[in-house]
């Protein structure tokens, strides 16, 4: 009878203990915060309170401007090869990169003209319109760049004509020239399919160094500027891009506060 009790007394005070110890395991899990993972957001659970962190995809989206080669039937003297590159910084910034080739080859009645050379132009731009998702990519955007252009031009043959004095004939060497320019965008760009963008731009830019304009032979033709005796130009760009996809960013997270149950 004393055995019986004894263990009856023994088998109590383990229930006890494992009870007690259930009751800890399940405060210390309670503590710890959940964490539920998507392909593009994670969401934490603590103290309460709901964070949801979101992810979008980025990458580099590089695009061709498609008006360059309508603006042959216009000026039919000039080829232009223009590209556009930019990369997502944020959920509205942009890093930009314009850059391409000119080559200019023009007779007229007074002269004879050779030209061409490269540009780059860097900056960024800044998405106005108002999301309703993080993963929407369409853009309404202004923008900033600063442009750089190398080349060079020369006048084989020309000709002054004057009725009293005699025609004069002469040529005007090759000329290698660098021009410097600040631009200012803005435009829309669409995704039209998946990764793949057609889009157009405003730009107006103000040329730095305006002294290789003042000169008796200016250039025809600055590549990635524009005509060479202006010092300020007005332009319109009609793009295709393709992004393609590299990284992911963060999207800002904020606190969801989650109501307590009534007990």
């Amino acid at each position: 009878m004393k055995t019986f009790i004894f263990t009856c007394f023994i088998s109590l005070l383990l229930c006890a203990g494992v009870a007690q110890a259930q009751q800890k395991t399940d405060s210390a899990s309670a503590k710890k915060p959940s964490a539920v993972k998507t392909d593009s957001a994670t969401v934490h659970l603590k103290n309460d309170t709901l964070k949801i962190h979101q992810t979008y995809p980025a990458g580099l989206r590089i695009g061709i401007d498609i008006s360059r080669f309508a603006m042959m039937f216009f000026q039919p003297y000039r080829t232009d090869v223009n590209f556009t590159a930019d990369a997502r910084i944020n959920k509205d910034l942009y890093a930009v990169a314009d850059f391409g080739v000119n080559r200019t080859k023009h007779s007229d009645t007074n002269y004879t003209y050779k030209g061409g050379g490269a540009f780059i132009a860097l900056g960024v731009d800044y998405n106005l319109l108002k999301k309703q998702s993080i993963h929407e990519n369409n853009m309404f955007f202004v923008g900033a760049r600063y442009g750089v252009a190398m080349f060079n031009y020369e006048f084989p043959t020309y000709t002054i004509y004057d009725n009293y004095y005699g025609n004069v004939t002469g040529s005007v060497p090759k000329t290698n020239e660098m021009a410097h320019w600040l631009e200012f965008a803005v435009g829309l760009r669409t995704e039209v399919l998946k990764n793949f963008y057609m889009g157009w731009s405003l730009r107006v830019r103000t040329l730095l160094n305006s002294k290789i304009i003042d000169g008796d032979y200016a250039p025809l033709v600055i590549p990635g500027y524009g005509a060479g005796d202006k010092k300020a130009v007005f332009d319109f760009n009609y793009t295709l891009s393709y992004l393609i996809p590299l990284y992911k960013l963060k999207a800002p997270s904020a606190p969801i506060a989650v109501p307590k149950k009534k007990k």
